[in-house]
C-alpha cells in the first residue's frame, strides 16, 4: 500500500492555511421581458487553504494578462471543487474574489492530491 505524505495537515501545523470565505449565489429572473437578473448570496462556507500571489510574469505568460494585478492562487484539498465552482464571491481577509472562467470553463487545476484555483480580483 502506498503511503502518501497529507501536505496540509504539515501546513496546518506550520500555520500557513489561510481561511477562505467561499459565498455561494442563486440567480433568479426579475423581469421575464427583459431577462434582467439578480443574484442572491447564501450562507458562506469556510474552507483552509494556502494562498499565494500572482506575480505579474506568471500573470503575463500564463494567463496572458486578462486577470487583474491583485488576484491570488488557492491551493486547496479536492473536495471543495464544487463548492469553487458554484461561488459567486470569495473573501479572503478583507479582499474579495471570485473563481476565474476562461470563457465557458474554470481556472481550477486538479493535481492527484490537491486543486491550484485561480481567483479574480473584484472590487466590490
Amino acid at each position: 500500500m502506498e503511503k502518501r505524505v497529507d501536505i496540509f495537515k504539515i501546513l496546518e501545523g506550520e500555520g500557513k492555511l489561510t481561511k477562505v470565505y467561499v459565498y455561494p449565489s442563486i440567480e433568479r429572473e426579475t423581469d421575464p421581458y427583459e431577462h434582467t437578473k439578480e443574484s442572491s448570496y447564501l450562507n458562506y462556507t469556510t474552507i483552509k487553504g494556502l494562498v499565494r500571489e500572482i506575480s505579474p510574469e506568471s500573470l503575463h505568460w500564463k494567463y496572458f494578462g486578462q486577470i487583474p494585478m491583485k488576484s491570488k492562487e488557492l491551493i486547496c484539498q479536492k473536495k471543495w471543487k464544487n463548492t469553487l465552482m458554484l461561488a459567486d464571491k470569495i473573501k479572503i481577509a478583507d479582499d474579495y474574489y471570485k473563481t476565474y472562467k476562461q470563457e465557458k470553463s474554470f481556472a481550477i487545476i486538479e493535481k492527484t492530491e490537491y486543486l491550484i484555483v485561480v481567483l479574480e480580483y473584484q472590487n466590490v
